[in-house]
């Protein structure tokens, strides 16, 4: 199992594809596939899943920069010590044609 992380990316949204409304599940599935090598898992279980704070105008159809926070394998509700406590990382993402 791995350790609970935060996870901040910075994303012009217009650089996402797919449905505006489900950017922020695109870009985590596109992190964990790239970066962690697995799956976004955005499902509830009880031996980890990931969560995602959606920012303002996540779905804008102008090009803005906007950051999304992701808690990956989250098992239960931490409070602000603990989350201060877990690793942080931090990333700009960009694209060039279909690529990350």
């Amino acid at each position: 199992m791995e350790s609970p992380m935060r996870v901040i990316i910075s994303a012009c949204v217009t650089d996402i594809g797919g449905n505006p409304q489900r950017r922020h599940s695109t870009l985590g599935s596109a992190f964990c596939e790239e970066v962690l090598n697995r799956e976004f898992r955005a499902s509830l279980q009880p031996t980890g899943y990931d969560h995602v704070h959606i920012p303002a105008d996540f779905d804008s159809t102008k090009p803005v920069k906007r950051w999304f926070i992701f808690d990956l394998d989250v098992r239960a509700e931490l409070g602000a010590d603990e989350v201060a406590q877990i690793p942080h990382q931090v990333y700009l993402a960009s694209r060039q044609g279909d690529n990350w």
